[in-house]
C-alpha cells in the first residue's frame, strides 16, 4: 500500500505539498482536477495493466478503495 501512495501521489502537481494518506477523500485535495484524474488512471494502467472504467473511477472516494479495487481486479 505504501508504494502505491506514493505513486498515486506523484500524480498531483503539487505532490511534494499534499498530504495523502489510504483514507484521504483525494477529490477534496485543492490541486485534484480532471488531468490530475486521467493521470492517476494511466497511472494504473502502466503499472497493474488494468483499465479502470470512468464510472467505475468516479465511485472510488480514497486511494485505498482504488488500491482494494486494483487487487480485486488483476
Amino acid at each position: 500500500m505504501e508504494t502505491f501512495l506514493e505513486k498515486f501521489k506523484d500524480q498531483f502537481i503539487d505532490s511534494d505539498s499534499i498530504e495523502l494518506a489510504e483514507d484521504t477523500f483525494f477529490r477534496n485535495i485543492d490541486s485534484y482536477d480532471s488531468l490530475t484524474g486521467m493521470a492517476i488512471i494511466i497511472m494504473i494502467e502502466d503499472e497493474y495493466g488494468l483499465r479502470i472504467d470512468d464510472t467505475v473511477y468516479k465511485s472510488l472516494k480514497t486511494p485505498k478503495e482504488i488500491f482494494n479495487y486494483i487487487h480485486s481486479n488483476i
